[in-house]
């Protein structure tokens, strides 16, 4: 029983931009904090947010104009040309004038201010910190045409041209982006700031080895733990791991504080299965961030290296939360450990988890763990007919008869839920299955036609319906069965299957018996009882190597059923190959199928040659 797979969620560790967008500058020298404290000098009364909130301005304008009156009447009100200003004074009002928009998400209001401030002082500060502002406000337009502003007045500024790439990139011009930044670096070679940006383009655009080219061209003495980190990130897309990790033991060498640096080369161990090295890279980073997703990580890996001690101990290192306690005990059972797995799971009750799924996580976990079927059913008498997970309680209890070979226990409980719970389709399913086992055929077959009438076309009670009426000898009926399947999916591998080997075994319509074969092995391709189904129709087909390749393979995929050794063994003896046919026959007969006589008086024959 796979019980499945925890999810972990991996903190961002690298500063590389999503995919499609282009980053802004770590560090632009805007003056930002030239103007807040102008400001703030000058206006106690009014409060400057964060030049660089993310908050769009677009379609925000907190002022509105009222009915009637035009935008440019609204710019003419703000403009103070009439009042005689000093230049001085000019420039503090539309500093105020930026700062007020800003507070109300104007665009108008910005854009007026900063269209103002340049008129009076079109300087090279001013100019990077409207661009800065416009391009974190998301205004992409308007930063790019302030920044190709700036770079007509100021030709070949880093930060200009920095911003310009950066509104390119947002704008999902990334190849736009990387050519300007390319120009720029042809004629100043050397800005490390440029050439970080442009390795991050490169990547966005696929180009792995020409931004590690342009990361190599970085001193590694001068580079700060962001800038060898995101190198390390470089080398791995690269896949070349082991230079990554060798980049991180340097950073980590000279900041071993450094969470991120300890995340990124614990990540790069454990793709490289180095189980142990991993478990203490995550380890030292969860003691210096104290992050619980790091301690559960953790767990999985000592579970991994078959240190369940090791894995409590994590475990414990984790504010006590009955989810997590159940995630647990789930990667446990996964790997064997019960005790630990029933042991968490009591701690998640404890914890506050609800009592009647913690009874059938047990039931489960009871049951995987191979302690008979009494012990598995114990824990489900606490759950009542009342609670909401009794339709569950009662799919477990009728499963556990059935995998006990209690056919009759396990009908009864079936029957007993697909009564009351007639939109739980496992349930009709076992209580047909059991009927199966009980050799009452026709009745499994009534039961499954009237769980069609509740869950009309499903996929899964139609091909349960074709088996029970394939194992009822009513071989034509069941194709029918299966062809309706085909009508509503007709991907379904195991109609395929069914429909192309019953064409086999009756040795009519191949052609179109392998086309349907080899779909369904385009779905599952490494089903054996599919590849057995190829085997066998080439063999009806007369393609008799074709069929010895895939009858091995079949058998080299865990294939062990009878029938499959009985193909082995007819194409073997097709070939001339007595002993495999022997063989074959021999491992067929041992596995007692319900055709043994057949197979007995073919041995025979082999044997008698």
């Amino acid at each position: 029983m796979q019980i499945g797979h925890y999810t972990y969620l991996r903190r961002a560790t690298f500063a590389a931009a999503p995919v499609g967008r282009s980053k802004a500058p770590r560090a632009l020298p805007i003056r930002q904090a030239s103007v807040i404290a102008t400001i703030s000098l000058l206006s106690a009364m009014i409060i400057l947010p964060c030049l660089f909130c993310r908050t769009s301005l677009a379609g925000q304008d907190a002022d509105a104009a009222p009915a009637g009156e035009t935008l440019k009447a609204k710019v003419r009100q703000m403009d103070p040309s009439a009042w005689r200003l000093s230049p001085e004074a000019e420039q503090m009002y539309y500093y105020l004038l930026l700062a007020d928009g800003m507070n109300d998400n104007s665009r108008l209001t910005v854009m007026t201010a900063i269209d103002g401030l340049l008129k009076v002082e079109p300087s090279l500060p001013v100019f990077r910190e409207s661009a800065g502002i416009l391009l974190s406000g998301k205004e992409f337009d308007d930063a790019e045409n302030i920044a190709l502003r700036g770079l007509r007045h100021f030709p070949g500024d880093t930060v200009l041209t920095l911003l310009l790439a950066g509104t390119y990139g947002e704008k999902g011009e990334t190849a736009h982006a990387a050519s300007l930044l390319e120009e720029h670096l042809a004629v100043y070679p050397g800005q490390r700031e440029v050439i970080e940006e442009l390795a991050r383009l490169y990547l966005q655009n696929g180009q792995k080895e020409k931004a590690v080219d342009m990361l190599a061209a970085l001193p590694i003495k001068d580079a700060s733990p962001e800038d060898m980190l995101f190198r390390a990130k470089a080398l791995s897309l690269l896949e070349r791991p082991a230079e990554a990790v060798e980049t991180l033991r340097r950073l980590l060498d000279k900041e071993a504080n450094f969470y991120e640096g300890w995340v990124a080369i614990g990540h790069l161990y454990l793709q490289d299965k180095k189980l142990a090295e991993a478990a203490a890279s995550f380890t030292k980073a969860a003691e210096l961030a104290d992050s619980p997703n790091l301690w559960f990580r953790i767990a999985l890996i000592h579970i991994e290296r078959k240190l369940p001690g090791e894995a409590l101990n994590a475990l414990d290192k984790i504010p006590a939360s009955p989810d997590i306690y159940i995630q647990a005990a789930l990667r446990f059972a996964d790997g064997q450990y019960f005790t630990e797995a029933e042991e968490l799971l009591n701690r998640a009750l404890k914890n506050g988890a609800n009592p009647d799924e913690i009874a059938l996580l047990l039931s489960a976990i009871k049951e995987e763990s191979g302690k008979d079927s009494l012990t598995c059913l114990e824990p489900l008498k606490r759950i009542s007919p009342a609670s909401p997970l009794y339709p569950k309680a009662l799919y477990q209890k009728a499963r556990i008869y059935l995998q006990a070979k209690q056919y009759a226990k396990s009908y009864a409980v079936a029957s007993e839920g697909s009564k009351r719970f007639p939109e739980l389709k496992e349930l009709w399913g076992i209580e047909a299955y059991a009927l199966v086992k009980l050799d009452q055929n026709a009745k499994a077959e009534k039961i499954l036609k009237k769980a069609l009438e509740h869950h009309v076309g499903d996929e899964e009670l139609l091909f349960t319906l074709g088996t029970v009426q394939d194992d009822a000898n009513k071989k034509n009926e069941a194709i029918k069965t299966m062809e309706r399947i085909l009508a509503v999916n007709p991907k379904n591998y195991q109609a395929l299957n069914y429909v192309g080997y019953s064409l086999a075994e009756k040795n009519i319509n191949l052609h179109h018996a392998l086309k349907l074969i080899t779909a369904a092995l385009e779905q599952n391709p490494d089903a054996d009882y599919i590849v057995d189904s190829l085997a066998w129709v080439h063999y009806r087909l007369g393609n008799i190597e074709e069929a010895w390749k895939n009858i091995n393979r079949c058998i080299s995929l865990g294939g062990d059923d009878p029938t499959m050794w009985e193909h082995y063994g007819d194409i073997a003896n097709a070939m001339d190959r007595r002993e495999e046919a022997i063989k074959g026959y021999t491992e067929s007969i041992a596995r007692k199928p319900a055709n043994i006589a057949d197979i007995r008086k073919k041995l025979s024959a082999l044997q008698k040659k």
